[in-house]
C-alpha cells in the first residue's frame, strides 16, 4: 500500500500548553528518558500510544510521536474528593514529537490551568504542574545522575 506524507503544519502556543521543551537526546532516548522520570516521581505509566503506527496503518507517513499517559492513584483519590467531575483531567499526557528539522520536543497541557476550574483542586492542579516540570528536565538536563 502507498504511504501519503503528511506534512506538519505550524504550531501554535494554545492558552493552556504546558508548555514546549526541545529535548537534549534522539527521539527513542527522549522517551526512555522519561519513562524512567515517571517512575523515579512515583508515577504509574497508564498507556503508551504511537500515533505514528497507527496513521501507517491508515496509509499515512508521520515522523515519530508518541504519547505516554501517567497519573497515580494518590492522585486520582485527592481528585475524586475534591470535583470528581474533575475525572476527565485524568490522566495526564506528555506528547513527543520528532519535528521535520529533526528536533525532538515534548508537549503537555498546563494541570495547573486545567485543574483551577474546579473547586478545591487548584493545588492538586499546581502540584501536578510541578510534576510534570521534573519529568520534562530528565530530557533537558545532564549531569550528576544523567548520562549524556
Amino acid at each position: 500500500m502507498h504511504k501519503t506524507a503528511v506534512d506538519y503544519g505550524p504550531a501554535s502556543g494554545l492558552s493552556g500548553d504546558h508548555g514546549v521543551t526541545a529535548s537534549l537526546y534522539p527521539f527513542e532516548e527522549t522517551i526512555s528518558r522519561l519513562k524512567r522520570a515517571i517512575t523515579d516521581a512515583d508515577l504509574w505509566l497508564i498507556h503508551e500510544i504511537d500515533p505514528q503506527m497507527l496513521l501507517r496503518r491508515g496509509g499515512y507517513e508521520i515522523r515519530a510521536t508518541r504519547q505516554l499517559l501517567f497519573f497515580h492513584p494518590r492522585f486520582m483519590l485527592r481528585l475524586l474528593h475534591g470535583d470528581p467531575s474533575a475525572l476527565i483531567e485524568a490522566p495526564l499526557k506528555l506528547v513527543v514529537m520528532e519535528m521535520p528539522t529533526g528536533a525532538v520536543i515534548v508537549r503537555s497541557s498546563d494541570p495547573t490551568d486545567a485543574f483551577a476550574r474546579y473547586v478545591g483542586l487548584g493545588e492538586l492542579g499546581r502540584e501536578l504542574s510541578e510534576l510534570c516540570d521534573t519529568l520534562t528536565a530528565a530530557v533537558t538536563q545532564t549531569g550528576p545522575g544523567k548520562e549524556s
